[in-house]
């Protein structure tokens, strides 16, 4: 079984890159891959991931341990498992600090306080010294952001950093994690199945179904004209704000199973426009135009 097979993306310096798609196409194990954190018995069978003109996957694990959170960093699902209960606020923002920074422990303990400040959180001084159990889900958002940062890494991979907030504070969260990258100059590369949040944020937008990237273009010409049907039904069942008298479009069927991966266009059962090519061969990664890239047979015809 393969989880993810033939992704391939760049994201430019300061930019943020928003990986879209429904729930188990292959979003978050692309972004678990690029830092080797693939849960076992997973593992990465091929491909690389060049960073700065290396190649992640040929360092030694004491090497990967320095670009974990230093250089790269995650801003994983649910904070609530992702912070250690047992151990204070202050203990897990200053360890990386110390680690990768090289920070004193009296000085890594003045910039996390900075950084709680920097992420929103009243009376640090205070709260420095809480267990993650005492701050609300939005609080708790912003310490793993805190963490994140920390050390200014040029990229930020940010896995559902909304999941289970209500829609007042995903706005403050991603206006923080918009102005705090801003200002030192951060990729980020935002993992969502929320188009809302992709259309306030990103410059570049990857679509991923069944482990495939079946479309990648500036996010102004996903929006505005999107070249592969998965694609087009997504834009079709997501809310808008403009037009409150659109009639949502479900996406029919489910997505196949990658235990028994399909030898067709994998979303050829649930789309409307197949036709017979789609149910025999696999459509190759073709460009739309120079930064416009989709799977699909007819991406070059006005289907919508």
């Amino acid at each position: 079984m393969r989880a993810v097979d033939g992704v391939s993306f760049e994201i430019e310096s300061g930019d943020t890159i928003g990986v879209v798609g429904e729930s188990g196409c292959g979003k978050s194990v692309t972004g678990l891959s690029m830092l080797r954190l693939v849960p076992p018995p997973g593992r990465v069978t091929d491909g690389r991931v060049i960073f700065e003109g290396r190649d992640l996957r040929t360092l030694s694990e004491d090497q990967m341990r320095r670009v974990r959170g230093g250089t790269i960093s995650m801003i994983f699902q649910d904070p609530m498992t992702s912070l250690n209960p047992v151990l204070r606020i202050s203990r897990q923002i200053t360890e990386s600090l110390v680690a990768h920074a090289g920070c004193s422990a009296r000085e890594a303990k003045r910039q996390a306080v900075e950084l709680l400040k920097n992420v929103g959180i009243p009376a640090a001084e205070k709260r420095i010294d809480d267990y993650p159990h005492q701050f609300s889900g939005g609080m708790r958002q912003r310490v793993m952001i805190a963490i994140a940062i920390a050390c200014n890494p040029r990229i930020l991979i940010a896995d559902e950093p909304t999941t289970a907030l209500d829609v007042t504070i995903q706005a403050q969260i991603i206006e923080l994690m918009r102005g705090i990258c801003d200002k030192i100059g951060t990729s980020i590369m935002l993992i969502t199945h929320n188009l809302g949040v992709v259309a306030g944020m990103c410059q570049h937008v990857a679509v991923m179904y069944a482990g495939r990237i079946v479309e990648s273009a500036p996010a102004g010409q996903i929006f505005a004209r999107p070249r592969h049907p998965y694609t087009h039904g997504l834009l079709g069942s997501t809310p808008r704000m403009d037009n409150v008298k659109r009639k949502l479009q479900p996406i029919r069927g489910l997505p196949p199973s990658l235990l028994n991966p399909p030898r067709q266009c994998a979303f050829a059962p649930r789309c409307a426009y197949s036709e017979e090519r789609c149910w025999n061969d696999v459509p190759e990664y073709q460009a739309v135009d120079s930064r416009h890239f989709a799977t699909c047979f007819r991406s070059r015809e006005q289907l919508w």
